[in-house]
């Protein structure tokens, strides 16, 4: 399934501008250009200026950033020019939510989980086991784990039919090339290690489903967006929203 098939931007708010990184920009008078521009430039938000808002002077229309907004939407300003988008509108992000840039929005649940409940409890924020099948995605949650002061945490990856390894998305490893195994791992008795961690060490680890760890939970994309919900006024005093770049 490609990007495009499943992911929708959500207006969010209007008459606001968020100040998170920009990854692209253009000038068009349609909204649908501004989307196709964001989904293809992976881009979690966009700012867009419809034509009836547009000022003389403005240099562009269209800005797609690599990063959403969170609860509090600190990085978004009143401006009369635009309207917010993005594909986290419902439910929008907790603000101990973190972006890696182009890639999406993750949550690490710090308490210790055997790998069931770490299944449930990301279900219950909107969110998957984290997909770790990507260089960038196994270094920058690799460096979140680091930061955090853990050692390892539960991903979306489990071996099926004691065999394949399949992420939470269901697609096999064997169709991926990119591996970060540890030396020793997956390890071999593959009825007893059945579950995947990723380590501070930007590895991969064959566990026992039933240990105990923290979770990386990714979060999914949702819509439609409640009016105001991003401004609730008990979370304005929050931090901006957590970045992870890749050293």
């Amino acid at each position: 399934m490609k990007r495009t098939d499943y992911l929708k931007y959500h207006l969010t708010e209007k008459c606001h501008r968020s100040k998170l990184g920009i990854v692209a920009y253009a000038n068009y008078t349609s909204l649908t250009s501004c989307q196709r521009l964001g989904l293809e430039k992976k881009g979690l938000a966009i700012n867009f200026s419809p034509p009836e808002a547009r000022k003389v002077g403005m240099e562009h229309s269209c800005e797609v950033m690599n990063c959403a907004e969170t609860d509090g939407g600190l990085s978004l300003k009143n401006d009369t020019r635009y309207d917010y988008y993005t594909l986290y509108a419902r439910p929008v992000p907790d603000k101990n939510s973190t972006c890696v840039p182009t890639i999406g929005m993750f949550r690490l649940l710090p308490q210790k989980l055997n790998y069931t409940e770490a299944v449930e409890q990301c279900r219950n924020i909107s969110g998957v086991l984290a997909d770790i099948t990507t260089d960038q995605r196994t270094d920058s949650l690799g460096q979140l784990l680091a930061g955090s002061g853990n050692e390892a945490a539960f991903v979306g990856l489990r071996r099926s039919n004691g065999s394949v390894f399949k992420n939470s998305r269901g697609t096999t490893l064997d169709c991926i090339t990119y591996r970060a195994w540890a030396p020793g791992h997956p390890r071999r008795n593959s009825t007893k290690f059945e579950c995947v961690l990723i380590s501070r060490q930007k590895t991969w680890l064959s566990s026992a489903c039933s240990k105990r760890y923290p979770a990386l939970c990714e979060l999914n994309p949702g819509g439609p967006y409640k009016k105001g919900s991003i401004f609730t006024s008990e979370k304005r005093n929050g931090s901006l929203t957590n970045i992870i770049y890749r050293k």
